[in-house]
């Protein structure tokens, strides 16, 4: 192979390996802020749940009788 070649081989692999660059940091900061939403929504749906189990507690102590079954 000529230095032309391997100047054009050169320039291909560089376009490619940027093309995988870009495409890698994407990725990255998708998954970066599926993570974040996943923590924020878990969060938020633990709290939910807590007041849940506390209403429905205070509802058992009152005397009211539901067919809840808490776990």
């Amino acid at each position: 192979m000529n230095n032309n070649t391997l100047d054009k081989l050169g320039v291909v692999l560089q376009a490619l390996s940027l093309e995988i660059l870009f495409k890698d940091y994407n990725n990255g900061d998708l998954m970066n802020e599926l993570q974040h939403q996943n923590s924020d929504y878990l969060e938020k749906i633990i709290n939910q749940n807590e007041e849940i189990l506390k209403i429905l507690g205070k509802e058992n102590k009152n005397g009211n009788r539901n067919n809840w079954k808490v776990k």
